[in-house]
């Protein structure tokens, strides 16, 4: 009796652990599934469509409320229904659909709907003519609404009503994108930003502070910029020339290639950057061949480098959608 009594607790816990894996398996895919889209969207976002795209805009929006409703361990069915919001646009983005709807529900699982004044002015601000200005507001007003209609669903009004008011002010600021709208075609003006990264001699392996400083020179382009392409160069010191110059033109590229992989971990997609060596043909600074060699080294710091060069598109006038 006791063995079959053990023997039953033994099946029960097993069951309760396999249970529990399971479940651990399936949030760990689901927010896979949810960082997977981000890059995604981060792509198109560096990309053609650029920030301001309606579609783009509230895509990024459904994946912010998934990501936060995730970690708040959701399991109304939010997290969910947030993700294939996000992922029905962006794939209809990426094949490039013509009419993709703008339709958005005003109820999804877990979500309940409220301030039906605000989705009466959203319809309102979607048939003006000048609606393109203030697309990206009336996007993410319209996600904010859905956010505020699941927190009154799990909690109340009270919890809820920050995210309704942050709707509000979103279409405030549509409403007012679109009086200041002026209805002509938008100015193009090219935008080039670029900074220089260091190496050790010899060395192809990017200095500690490099991330940082290509992240920040990404984030310069990234708000209000279609970007077009970008150029990795990398240069070496004249040191070696005389015995090994290939050596020179492989290690130029190398330190050109270390610097591409933060590129595409920021979405930057991989057809639109160009990798080249230019060996030690562009020096920023020559030294006297008397110095030491540790000398020479140290004086030849600068022509040790890697270029960033990103170059983009900036709209100015009406937001028109980026030219394909």
């Amino acid at each position: 009796m006791i063995k079959s009594t053990l023997s039953l607790v033994f099946v029960i816990l097993l069951g309760s652990i396999s249970f529990a894996h399971a479940g651990y398996e399936s949030n760990a895919q689901q927010l896979r599934q949810i960082e997977s889209l981000q890059l995604r969207a981060d792509r198109l976002t560096f990309g053609k469509i650029g920030p301001n795209n309606y579609h783009l805009a509230k895509a990024h929006i459904w994946l912010d409320l998934a990501r936060s409703e995730y970690y708040e361990l959701e399991s109304d069915g939010i997290v969910y229904a947030a993700t294939t919001q996000a992922e029905a646009l962006l794939d209809a983005l990426e094949k490039k659909q013509p009419n993709i709807t703008m339709n958005t529900p005003v109820q999804i699982s877990g979500s309940e709907p409220v301030r039906p004044d605000l989705w009466d002015k959203i319809t309102t601000l979607k048939k003006h003519v000048k609606f393109p200005c203030g697309q990206r507001s009336v996007a993410e007003a319209e996600v904010h609404l859905i956010w505020a209609g699941h927190i009154k669903l799990e909690s109340n009004w009270g919890h809820a009503e920050a995210y309704a008011d942050s709707a509000e002010a979103l279409l405030k600021d549509a409403q007012s994108s679109i009086n200041k709208c002026v209805a002509k075609m938008p100015v193009i003006e090219n935008v080039t930003v670029s900074s220089d990264v260091f190496f050790a001699a010899g060395d192809a392996t990017l200095e500690p502070s490099a991330p940082a400083r290509i992240n920040q020179l990404i984030d310069s382009i990234k708000l209000d910029t279609m970007l077009k392409d970008v150029m990795l160069i990398g240069h070496a010191d004249r040191l070696g020339d005389d015995k090994y110059p290939e050596l020179n033109q492989l290690i130029s590229l190398q330190r050109a290639e270390s610097t591409q992989q933060i590129l595409l971990d920021k979405g930057i997609p991989k057809d639109k950057i160009r990798v080249k060596g230019l060996g030690s043909t562009q020096p920023l600074v020559k030294c006297s061949t008397k110095l030491s060699r540790a000398e020479q080294i140290a004086c030849l710091q600068p022509n040790r480098r890697g270029q960033i060069i990103l170059r983009g598109v900036k709209f100015a006038g009406t937001p028109k959608e980026p030219v394909k």
